[in-house]
């Protein structure tokens, strides 16, 4: 739910940010952006798709949509699919699609990771919470709760050894999980410490407004070259 708090956020945030910088996108920017923030969500519940395909998804959808309302160019010589393939080749949104396919793919790749490893100690703890005692199991528990000298109430612990047989033959399964179980609680929490920087996903998600605002301001600032690219350009120039 905290993940999902953060991905809700930072697509709120990008599209506020599309609406105020750049409002001529219209709702198909903001389609788009929609779209890579649910990509992103259903990749970190273990999705087969890409963080490089979503980010070239994104840019791919944007590039027509930047050409014709922000660059002034029209698609009447040259076919919206041409034009979507041809911002890779054009370099349009200079260096900030990589930069964004890099930092997603870190931080995203650390939070799956992470939500993999933590729903494995719930399987785990969904098990272990429904073991439950024999008869005789439950009687030699119940010696040892109400046993004064095994409480130490009436000096030493006078049965230590019977506390520890009963304990090891009522719960022994779940002593034996015990040194895993350590392990995996400290395998998780240093996996958690790892999460910051580069693979800090929420850092990384809340800069995405900016990153994409600097690519369409790549864009626009190309103006000139990117229309004399892609204008004169034959149908079917670029591959798809």
């Amino acid at each position: 739910e905290a993940f999902d708090l953060v991905l809700r956020h930072g697509r709120n945030s990008t599209l506020t940010m599309l609406k105020s910088e750049f409002p001529s996108l219209g709702s198909g920017a903001q389609s788009s952006v929609g779209q890579l923030f649910l990509d992103m969500a259903h990749y970190i519940l273990g999705s087969d798709s890409s963080v490089d395909h979503m980010v070239t998804t994104l840019y791919a959808r944007l590039f027509p949509l930047a050409y014709r309302r922000l660059l002034g160019g029209s698609l009447s010589s040259v076919s919206e699919e041409c034009v979507r393939g041809a911002w890779k080749d054009s370099g349009a949104f200079g260096p900030y699609p990589k930069l964004m396919m890099t930092r997603l793919s870190r931080s995203l790749l650390a939070t799956r990771v992470f939500l993999q490893a933590l729903n494995l100690g719930i399987e785990i703890i969904n098990t272990t919470d429904h073991l439950r005692p024999g008869r005789d199991c439950s009687r030699a528990l119940l010696r040892l709760w109400y046993c004064p000298y095994c409480q130490g109430m009436l000096g030493p612990p006078a049965c230590r050894g019977f506390c520890q047989t009963v304990m090891q033959s009522c719960l022994g399964g779940a002593a034996e999980v015990q040194p895993h179980w350590r392990t995996y609680v400290d395998g998780l929490g240093k996996l958690a410490s790892s999460m910051r920087g580069e693979q800090d996903m929420e850092a990384v998600v809340l800069r995405l407004p900016s990153i994409l605002k600097l690519a369409l301001k790549h864009a626009v600032n190309a103006r000139t070259r990117l229309s004399t690219m892609v204008s004169p350009l034959p149908r079917g120039s670029f591959d798809l």
